[in-house]
């Protein structure tokens, strides 16, 4: 922070520190202590709104003299809560949405900022994390607090590729721009509003509100950035960990409400399928990428993290996923089988789950893999029909291998993807494996198969 200081055309905006408490009164003391003494006091403004807490953590904020505090008689629900605590902050303040049962470790505040002014298009950041979903936790694992403050130390410094694109990002630690915010509420006519709402109300008392406020950005020509040399420690879980029955009931609702809200269920589209990054090898730092339906781009994305030099490009035929992915990575969104690609090769070409057997397979696949270069890798993911689950639409695996064959395809790599089994499908299975060959275990186990082949 003071190197910035010294840095010519350096200014950044204050940071609106806005925490929403609801009882968790150590962690929430632990949440502020750290903010304090791992940040100067002059660039950020502490703001918290309880939600009506009964373990005397509203009596504690009012005697500190550096927290606005907003205290609710009533539990108002945590998007309601972050739009108070959204209005209480200064004008020009960027706003910092922090979960209370976080630790803030020196330097992660500062790279976040770092982020946030990378260039203009940006208009949201967010934090890797030891407890946190949407491919934003490190794959290190410590046992202690303070193991974890030893691996922030180390991994909060300077990086030379720092940043990966998103489609989303989770909102337990999400700084967002200030003339983002406002160009979101002049877009949707609501900015005179008495409390505008930032975080949309309807996903109270929350989940899937971080999905929505992602959205927004990104309709909104802004691109989002997960920052790795920004470390934030999560305990994560607090708030409904002993109601996850409850929980898990809340989320499916949620996550209709997204889906009605934009006539789309954006949710299945934003993963990552890390099997076929794992099964890119590549021989030279700068290689191509060519993804076929590559929905909200994050595979692509996540190529471009692990691989900075790499060229990645998409084509996403359905317009409401093209709109958010070209923010995510280099989209068009055309029909792959009406594109002329006679003069493009790559050498990685994808297809992830857009084979339909009913739908033009053999085409879809003849002309990737022509669009292969002599000596590179068509990498696949079907779903298996065969599953113990019947699951709809895929291939088996005869199938697939079948259709391999006829397209001039040759298989040199394969994995699958296990089904996650209830009780009763578990003892279908076992019961169908007590008269066969061990090894065909896999047909009847596998959700989904992964390939990579070449074109023969």
């Amino acid at each position: 922070m003071e190197n910035s200081k010294n840095q010519v055309g350096v200014c950044y905006p204050k940071t609106a520190i806005v925490i929403i408490s609801y009882n968790n009164a150590e962690l929430t003391k632990e949440c502020i202590k750290s903010i304090r003494v791992n940040n100067p006091a002059e660039i950020y403004q502490l703001i918290v709104v309880d939600n009506a807490s009964t373990d005397g953590i509203v009596e504690w904020l009012r005697e500190q003299s550096d927290v606005i505090l907003i205290a609710n008689t009533e539990n108002k629900g945590f998007p309601y809560a972050c739009n108070q605590g959204i209005a209480a902050a200064d004008k020009e303040a960027d706003i910092f949405l922090l979960n209370n049962d976080t630790i803030v470790p020196k330097n992660a505040l500062y790279w976040l900022r770092k982020g946030l002014y990378f260039n203009e298009k940006v208009g949201a950041v967010g934090s890797v994390s030891n407890n946190v979903v949407n491919y934003q936790q490190v794959p290190e694992q410590f046992n202690t607090v303070e193991e974890w403050m030893a691996f922030a130390e180390k991994n909060n410094v300077e990086m030379e590729y720092p940043y990966e694109k998103k489609g989303w990002l989770v909102g337990f630690a999400m700084l967002i721009k200030r003339i983002a915010i406002n160009k979101i509420l002049e877009a949707e006519g609501t900015a005179k509003d008495r409390l505008p709402e930032v975080l949309d109300n309807r996903f109270s008392p929350g989940n899937y509100e971080d999905n929505d406020l992602s959205i927004r950005l990104l309709k909104n020509g802004y691109e989002l950035l997960l920052c790795k040399n920004s470390f934030i420690f999560h305990h994560g879980g607090k708030s409904f960990g002993k109601q996850q029955e409850k929980y898990r009931k809340l989320l499916l609702e949620n996550q209709s409400k997204l889906a009605n809200k934009y006539g789309i269920d954006y949710i299945p589209y934003s993963y990552v399928e890390s099997a076929l990054v794992n099964m890119i090898k590549p021989q030279q730092e700068e290689f191509s990428v060519l993804e076929v339906g590559c929905k909200l781009g994050a595979t692509l994305a996540r190529i471009q993290s692990k691989y900075p030099q790499s060229r990645v490009c998409g084509i996403e035929k359905n317009e409401k996923l093209a709109e958010l992915a070209t923010h995510v990575a280099e989209v068009t969104c055309t029909d792959f089988l009406e594109t002329d690609m006679s003069l493009k090769t790559y050498d990685y070409v994808i297809l992830d789950g857009v084979l339909n057997p009913k739908k033009k397979a053999d085409e879809m696949l003849k002309k990737a893999s022509q669009c292969v270069k002599a000596g590179g890798k068509l990498l696949l993911t079907v779903d298996n029909r065969q599953c113990i689950r019947q699951l709809k639409g895929g291939f088996t695996l005869d199938e697939i291998v079948a259709l391999f064959n006829e397209c001039g395809v040759a298989l040199k790599d394969f994995h699958y993807r296990a089904a996650v089994l209830n009780k009763e499908e578990k003892k279908q299975l076992e019961e169908l494996m007590a008269s066969r060959n061990p090894a065909e275990r896999p047909l009847y186990e596998a959700e989904r198969f992964v390939f990579a082949a070449e074109r023969q």
